[in-house]
């Protein structure tokens, strides 16, 4: 659990070594202060290093956050959520992720208006799938757990676990708004277990948006206000982290060449 004073305090006084890139599991970027401090050190501004300054900004970068968003940049596979819920630890995590999935082939009504034997086949194709999934995903096999999923789904399309279980695997990969647009639907199909929703460790990362209070307090339903101020916050923060990115990476390359 990375603590977001702890990172303010390393970044103040150990920017310069990228201390606090170290901590919050980001290594190459420390090492690429480092670089700045060995291979700059002609080059500072008042007699401070370029590396130190950049420690100073992000620093103040950090102290502009709020908990939630900390949490949701730099602990994403262990903190304590909104509703205090607490992810399990990663070792955990890795070796059986079974608890995270909520519906199987025993908790789903397949629905459709195919002939009975086309639907019996239907339903038999899609529920292979839909466990294949769900082992991938219980073997943290995300991506793979998603494309079956999906495979599922284009057999039933109205199958609400289907839907919940792409939210859970898409939170889990970090992107919110599949996960919005497929839990929505989940409701839409007939999901009814909201709590279910307001705790589940899957879910966790989605919850953390303020776009969430809004998806809650309007019933557990998307609006396209709720999903466009989402995807511009996601854009925002994309685009933040790529200018960042670059900046340090133009500081390298000048020093490189010096």
């Amino acid at each position: 659990m990375k603590k977001k004073w702890t990172a303010v305090i390393m970044a103040i006084f150990g920017g310069s070594i990228g201390l606090h890139r170290f901590y919050l599991r980001q290594p190459e970027l420390g090492v690429a202060y480092i670089a700045l401090l060995i291979w700059g050190g002609m080059l500072n501004f008042f007699g401070f290093p370029i590396s130190a300054i950049l420690g100073w900004y992000d620093a103040y970068k950090y102290l502009m956050m709020d908990d939630n968003e900390f949490d949701r940049k730099y602990n994403s596979n262990n903190f304590r959520d909104r509703y205090g819920n607490r992810r399990s630890e990663p070792k955990v995590q890795e070796v059986r992720r079974g608890k995270y999935i909520l519906m199987d082939e025993d908790k789903i009504t397949t629905q459709g208006r195919a002939g009975y034997f086309d639907l019996i086949k239907t339903k038999k194709q899609s529920e292979s799938l839909k466990q294949s999934g769900i082992k991938k995903f219980k073997d943290y096999d995300l991506k793979g757990s998603i494309q079956d999923f999906n495979k599922a789904l284009e057999l039933n399309q109205e199958d609400m676990a289907l839907h919940f279980n792409l939210a859970c695997a898409y939170s889990m990969i970090e992107e919110a708004t599949k996960a919005f647009l497929h839990l929505d639907k989940s409701v839409a199909y007939g999901f009814k277990d909201f709590n279910r929703i307001l705790t589940h460790e899957s879910l966790a990362y989605i919850r953390v948006f303020p776009e969430f209070d809004a998806y809650r307090n309007n019933q557990f339903r998307l609006t396209s206000g709720i999903v466009q101020s989402l995807e511009q916050r996601i854009r925002e923060e994309k685009q933040i982290e790529l200018e960042k990115l670059k900046t340090e990476r133009v500081f390298l390359k000048n020093e490189i060449n010096l």
